[in-house]
């Protein structure tokens, strides 16, 4: 071991002991400040100490010479939660380990597997398809202290911290009902919320865009909010609109967040785009105005997008306001242009009153149908939404790829894009999308990249470059083979790329985007930091050589360069090994 500036204690004549030795490395300690020379001793699923040790000693001993340690990564937005009771998700998710993550933060956007009623499984299985396994998701379970029983009796790959999704009460509660709360409805989310938070959740996620909380108002987020206020724990919001009314969805929350006194937390914070000026990248239009983009520079691109999102801009100001009046605010992002959902979001609205079925018939009928399309034709939302046909977002486009496809008749369309689809089907975006729908039962998701990697990279560095933005994935379909890069090298992109290549920021704050700061957002007590007493969630990373190896291109490969990862003390990538068995993940519980 080498002497360390990291700890104030000289330790040179000390003998320590444990069950695994770092000795050699530079510990980047997940706080952001420089990195320096240290030993790391781990007992058990705790870090025993940190500093100097020459004379330590242990069964295992990693020489880190040449390498990063730091804390594990926390991914702080994924849909995971859905997908984590499968027995296969170990090695389906090897992605996460072999780009240093070890904690996975779920429950977003209004969903969670829990708690969950019998009467709103299938809904849940219908409108989320895409979290879960191909091969289906039994729901075992109806509280959340079930659910999180049932992932630590049958082993986790990852840590897990879940949100308990305000859509998922909503649904409980009321079903798909396109109305505000009444006042027993609103008494049995709260109930329903308390018992999942003193159970371990960590706070509660809204899904404003989505259905049913679409229906919701105001209100009903700030009664619920009155409950995260009694245990502290932060509120997660997918906004209600990330379009032209994008400002006024965040000051809703914002307004949510300052009157019960609690965190709250600004899910993929990157709306704004005017309705009808979603960019689709095959058209020749599309591709002159990157290939001018390209030869202008990043600046001329940033200020481009900056003067088509306004909404974006005005969020920002109440966002600093805000924090200026002491509301704790925080938010996550992906380091691409890339967007994905499930394609019955892309609906009008009053579609869904009456639940899925009823949305399925209303699409079979012609004529309703051609009201629907000549909505989504027509649309521009407004605030509030639940004046003006409850429309938050209204986006379609033909350079959406679908997934999710179950009848062997429409196998062949899987990642296809829904114009090439129209074109073979003879018919346009609109029917096209409806019929799918209709055959698929609901249960089919888009992908959205932009593809010009140059304009993405530009514009995704932009958006994660502020220092309360921590790193998230947000992936869909885990199951399929989707094209989309963000599961395979979000935080090794960030290292490498924009860190150590573009000096964008340098690597410990690149570190802490990923660890102590998501911690810190979401409330997780001893994780995201190296220092003595925290659990022992490690990844080690070669400095020179860690990066992301996934592209638009080519979606579907391993980061390079995280050469070791422990969760709780446990190795599960060793020199570049990766181990699907020793499932050390734990439920990560409120503090």
């Amino acid at each position: 071991g080498r002497g360390s500036d990291l700890d104030g204690d000289s330790r040179d004549e000390c003998m320590m002991t444990g069950d695994i030795l770092i000795e050699n490395g530079t510990v980047m300690d997940g706080t952001g400040k420089p990195g320096g020379p240290a030993d790391v001793i781990i007992r058990g699923d705790r870090i025993e100490d940190v500093g100097p040790f020459p004379e330590a000693s242990a069964p295992r001993v990693i020489d880190a010479r040449g390498m990063v340690v730091a804390p594990g990564f926390i991914d702080s937005h994924t849909h995971l939660d859905f997908f984590l009771p499968s027995p296969r998700h170990p090695e389906v998710m090897e992605r996460w380990a072999r780009q240093g993550v070890t904690t996975l933060v779920t429950g977003n956007c209004g969903f969670s597997p829990a708690p969950i009623s019998p009467g709103s499984v299938e809904t849940v299985r219908t409108y989320w398809n895409f979290a879960l396994p191909r091969d289906g998701l039994s729901f075992e379970w109806s509280s959340m202290s079930e659910y999180m029983d049932c992932l630590a009796r049958n082993g986790l790959a990852y840590n897990t911290a879940i949100f308990t999704g305000h859509n998922v009460l909503r649904l409980n509660a009321m079903g798909v009902g396109a109305r505000a709360s009444n006042r027993d409805e609103m008494a049995a989310m709260k109930t329903m919320l308390r018992d999942s938070l003193e159970a371990g959740s960590i706070g509660l996620s809204v899904g404003l865009m989505y259905c049913p909380g679409c229906f919701s108002r105001t209100e009903e987020i700030a009664e619920l909010g009155s409950v995260l206020a009694d245990f502290g724990a932060p509120l997660a919001a997918h906004t209600r609109g990330m379009s032209e009314t994008y400002d006024e969805a965040v000051g809703e929350v914002i307004h949510v967040a300052e009157r019960c006194h609690i965190p709250l937390q600004l899910s993929h914070h990157a709306g704004g785009a005017r309705t009808g000026t979603m960019m689709n990248p095959t058209t020749l239009k599309m591709k002159l105005i990157c290939l001018l983009g390209r030869a202008m520079g990043e600046r001329f691109v940033i200020k481009s997008a900056r003067q088509a999102t306004p909404a974006y801009d005005r969020a920002q100001e109440l966002i600093r306001q805000a924090a200026e009046r002491g509301v704790m605010i925080g938010h996550d992002m992906m380091p691409w242009m890339c967007a994905y959902t499930t394609l019955l979001a892309m609906l009008p609205p009053r579609l869904y009153a009456g639940g899925m079925d009823r949305v399925l018939e209303r699409l079979s009928d012609p004529e309703t149908r051609e009201e629907a399309i000549r909505e989504k034709r027509e649309a521009v939302p407004q605030w509030p939404p639940w004046d003006h046909g409850w429309w938050t977002d209204n986006w379609l486009d033909g350079s959406f790829y679908l997934s999710g496809f179950s009848l062997e008749q429409n196998l062949g369309y899987e990642n296809v894009r829904l114009q090439d689809i129209a074109a073979d089907r003879g018919t346009d975006l609109y029917h096209t999308a409806m019929d799918l729908i209709v055959e698929e039962e609901g249960r089919i998701f888009f992908v959205y990249t932009l593809d010009d990697q140059t304009i993405s990279d530009w514009i995704g560095a932009s958006l994660i470059s502020d220092p309360e933005c921590s790193i998230m994935t947000d992936i869909v379909g885990v199951d399929y083979p989707i094209p989309a890069p963000t599961s395979y090298g979000a935080f090794t992109k960030v290292l490498g790329q924009f860190a150590r290549d573009e000096g964008r920021l340098t690597q410990e704050e690149a570190v802490r985007k990923m660890t102590s700061l998501p911690a810190r957002q979401m409330n997780l007590k001893d994780r995201g930091v190296v220092r003595k007493g925290a659990f022992a969630d490690i990844t080690i990373f070669d400095p020179d050589t860690v990066g992301n190896c996934a592209s638009f291109e080519n979606p579907q490969q391993f980061s390079a360069g995280i050469e070791h990862v422990m969760i709780n003390g446990t190795p599960v990538l060793q020199e570049g090994r990766y181990d699907a068995h020793s499932l050390p993940g734990a439920v990560v519980k409120r503090s």
